[in-house]
């Protein structure tokens, strides 16, 4: 085969690539409904305003909600904590810290097993380390609403409950659940939070949302810190 030749099958076979790394996730993404389970609604707190973050680390954004005093949804060990950081993300890639260019691969290209990320903080998110931090402040129904759509991304048990942690993951100081969802690039990270918020009314439509330079402008009533 000549250079000029194998240049053209090169071009081919790339372009066959990036086709399907486009179409097929696109597609895959408006044709598949989002797997989310019916739960039941979390009771009601005391009445009042409640803080919720929008916190962008650089590559992923999570979300980081007050918890009322008395519940107990941290994760192991930190049940009680008084603000609660929630993300989601290809298990290979954000619980495994699997690089290998075929996992990279099936995390972008291929519907993935995906993960929740539950941390406990005693203090509101600092802007420290954090490339952007949006603030607002909620009622009462609207944070039980929140917290109930966050919760409802672990997977359950047959009696309801939600599924046992991983084991702790070096690096990081909370723990990753099994969660609803397969994870592509067109149903990423950012696109998860985005649609977790719209549920509540707290951001417009998902849908589109890739980088985490696209969340804020989606967000409702959020302010930059």
């Amino acid at each position: 085969m000549n250079r000029r030749r194998f240049a053209r099958y090169l071009a081919g076979v790339l372009g066959t690539f990036l086709a399907f790394a486009i179409i097929f996730p696109t597609a895959y993404a408006a044709v598949t409904p989002e797997r989310r389970p019916a739960t039941e609604q979390l009771p009601a707190p005391a009445p009042g305003t409640y803080r919720v973050f929008v916190v962008d680390w650089g590559y992923h954004t999570a979300i980081v909600v007050e918890q009322p005093r008395g519940w107990r949804l941290g994760p192991p060990g930190e049940e009680g904590a008084a603000f609660l950081e929630y993300a989601w993300g290809d298990r290979r890639f954000y619980l495994e810290s699997d690089f290998r260019p075929h996992a990279v691969f099936a995390t972008l290209v291929l519907p993935t097993e995906s993960v929740l990320y539950l941390d406990g903080r005693p203090d509101p998110p600092s802007t420290r380390g954090a490339r952007v931090t949006m603030e607002r402040t909620i009622d009462a129904d609207t944070l039980r609403a929140l917290l109930t759509e966050l919760d409802r991304s672990v997977r359950r048990t047959s009696d309801g409950s939600r599924m046992p942690p991983y084991p702790p993951a070096a690096g990081y100081s909370g723990r990753f659940y099994p969660a609803y969802g397969d994870y592509l690039w067109t149903r990423n990270c950012n696109w998860w939070t985005v649609a977790r918020l719209a549920t509540v009314g707290l951001a417009g439509r998902a849908a589109g949302v890739v980088l985490t330079s696209q969340v804020p402008g989606r967000l409702h009533g959020f302010t930059r810190r």
